[in-house]
């Protein structure tokens, strides 16, 4: 044995030799870049610093490992970190860290392999936020101050971009509004020179604003009431009224004004026994000083164009009906202009002939409407086998708080009169 101990080493080094080569040339290492990049996860620096710079997201590895192994490997395999844990103020070098859980598979570099990166001071800083109006409302009404909620926010960055911060602002649009304006909206930081700063946390990042919105005194908005006189050809009926614009703003004097109803009416339409439509341009009936303004604030026509459609009769019939109400707040008083509407019915004669006015009803939904003064458009319940429209296309529904009701204290009762027991 130890004549042949040299041989039988050799012998079996040659043996693992020859295993080895045989492994190799049936899985060989194979060496190269691997196609998916690898996610680096960052720790944060210590409390108190930040940085403007731009972190890498991911990186691109280069390996050696056996074939067989290629095929099996994933990113999941890979972990690559960036730890700022320990890094200070000013200019640092980092390494990424990277490590593989199979230990077949070789790292021979990968890009990138380190980060320089500046850390500074986080500041934060609180700001009112500013609403910036764009476009105007509508015509005869103005925006008052804007609510924003919350009033404040807070900016948190590097004090080299904090020191650039000058305000904090959030727009909106009041567009041809009547009615307060109620949004969500971004906040957006600005410099002195009013360009935009980025790279900075804002909390919150959005408010709700509300712009009300009011209507000058000396403007009125009111629907058009067409008025129609005379009547139609035997055997025909008006089975529609149209008037164009259907409502208009109207200036002048704030007492004249809201001595208006929410209505003007027009110059009467003759139908003068006519068997086909009408349509007519015909002067509104407005008070003395009172006209009809433009959406360029100028003075505009005072007329509207009446069209009236007559049919021939396949039954038809107008009834004038009290405006009632559904969904308003139990606390709240209303009323409305006009409280009657005219309904034009058309359907079958026996069904008209039949009807009674109690069967029709015109409802203004008022759910959810605050207090103030609103345009709406009521709806017509009819029963089955009538169409029912009204000639007004709106009504102006005041809504208001109910008075307080005042008590009388109610007298203690009288005190009774003893009664003599056992006497004479």
């Amino acid at each position: 044995m130890l004549k042949n101990l040299g041989t039988l080493l050799f012998a079996l080094f040659l043996a693992v030799l020859v295993w080895v080569v045989a492994v190799r040339e049936q899985n060989p290492p194979v060496e190269g870049i691997y196609k998916r990049l690898i996610v680096i996860e960052v720790i944060p620096p210590p409390a108190g610093l930040t940085t403007t710079d731009e972190l890498p997201d991911n990186l691109q590895v280069h390996i050696n490992a056996p074939q067989d192994r290629w095929d099996k490997l994933t990113p999941a395999k890979f972990k690559a970190a960036l730890d700022l844990s320990n890094a200070s103020v000013g200019l640092n070098e980092i390494p990424i860290q990277l490590v593989v859980s199979d230990n077949q598979v070789e790292i021979e570099e990968y890009e990138p392999a380190s980060v320089s990166i500046n850390l500074q001071a986080e500041q934060t800083l609180t700001l009112p936020v500013t609403v910036e109006l764009s476009e105007q409302p509508a015509l005869g009404h103005i925006s008052r101050q804007p609510i924003v909620t919350p009033p404040t926010v807070t900016v948190t960055g590097p004090s080299s971009i904090i020191n650039q911060v000058d305000k904090a602002i959030t727009k909106i649009s009041v567009r041809r509004a009547k009615e307060a304006v109620e949004r969500t909206r971004s906040v957006i930081i600005r410099d002195r020179d009013d360009l935009t700063v980025s790279g900075l946390e804002v909390e919150p990042a959005q408010v709700d604003v509300i712009v009300p919105i009011e209507q000058r005194f000396d403007y009125k908005d009111v629907s058009v009431s067409a008025v129609v006189d005379g009547p139609v050809e035997p055997g025909y009926w008006v089975s529609n009224i149209a008037v164009e614009p259907a409502t208009v703003t109207i200036f002048g004097d704030p007492h004249v004004l809201n001595a208006l109803p929410g209505f003007v009416e027009t110059a009467p339409v003759h139908l003068n026994q006519a068997t086909s439509d009408i349509v007519q341009t015909v002067p509104l009936n407005l008070p003395d000083g009172v006209t009809v303004v433009s959406s360029d604030d100028q003075q505009a026509s005072n007329s509207a164009q009446v069209t009236v459609n007559i049919e021939a009769i396949e039954g038809g019939k107008t009834i004038q009906r009290p405006v009632k109400q559904q969904g308003i707040d139990p606390n709240y008083d209303w009323s409305a202009s006009p409280d009657q509407v005219d309904v034009i019915l058309s359907g079958p004669i026996p069904l008209l002939e039949a009807i009674t006015p109690d069967e029709i009803e015109v409802i203004v939904n008022l759910f959810e409407l605050p207090l103030g003064t609103h345009k709406v458009t009521p709806t017509v319940f009819a029963p089955d086998g009538l169409q029912a429209t009204t000639i007004l296309n709106t009504v102006e529904v005041t809504i208001m708080s109910q008075p307080t009701p005042t008590t009388t204290p109610t007298p203690p009762p009288p005190t009774p009169t003893p009664k003599a027991v056992g006497g004479r």
